[in-house]
């Protein structure tokens, strides 16, 4: 079900673990200069070297998930809203048939999630919040005082792109 075959464009490969690719950095670009972080601000915040950082924008070079955590904190962005913004959980892959609420449990905790998700404003973003911590190992890692919010955020992050290839044969 991936969208696209070639390891080196997708946004996430998850036999590899890394993310990148063409569109992957675009939108981490356009999301930096959003935060109003230039490249260099941008490398520095993730202390990433500045030419890796322009090679990771231009696609041509991929990450890993440590990485991919520093860059969600210095944006300041939580894990999914960071995956849907770096097209690493595209449109297209939401198209292919990935459930929206793919982290949760089937069952009744995901069917509340949808009642809930339908009950709300619908001009209004869902609270991403809200829906992870449904999920009872997200709950836990929340609630988790020996890790730093950088490494739940790492583990948050593997733990979400697991999920999701699971459901689309390896890659986003």
């Amino acid at each position: 079900m991936a969208p696209n075959n070639d390891r080196n464009s997708v946004a996430w490969d998850g036999r590899a673990g890394n993310a990148g690719g063409p569109a992957f950095g675009a939108a981490l670009r356009a999301l930096a200069r959003e935060r109003e972080l230039d490249d260099a601000a941008f490398a520095a915040a993730t202390e990433l070297d500045p030419q890796r950082c322009a090679r990771i924008f231009a696609g041509e070079e991929r990450v890993t998930v440590p990485e991919l955590a520093r860059m969600a904190q210095a944006l300041r962005v939580r894990a999914i809203e960071f995956m849907q913004r770096t097209n690493l959980l595209s449109l297209e892959v939401y198209a292919l048939g990935l459930d929206p609420l793919y982290f949760l449990p089937p069952g009744g905790v995901r069917k509340d999630a949808r009642i809930y998700m339908r009950e709300i404003n619908p001009r209004h973003r869902v609270p991403e919040r809200d829906m992870l911590v449904r999920n009872p190992t997200l709950k836990e890692l929340a609630a988790d005082t020996v890790l730093d919010p950088l490494g739940k955020l790492e583990i948050e992050l593997a733990y979400l792109l697991r999920a999701a290839v699971q459901s689309t044969g390896g890659t986003l």
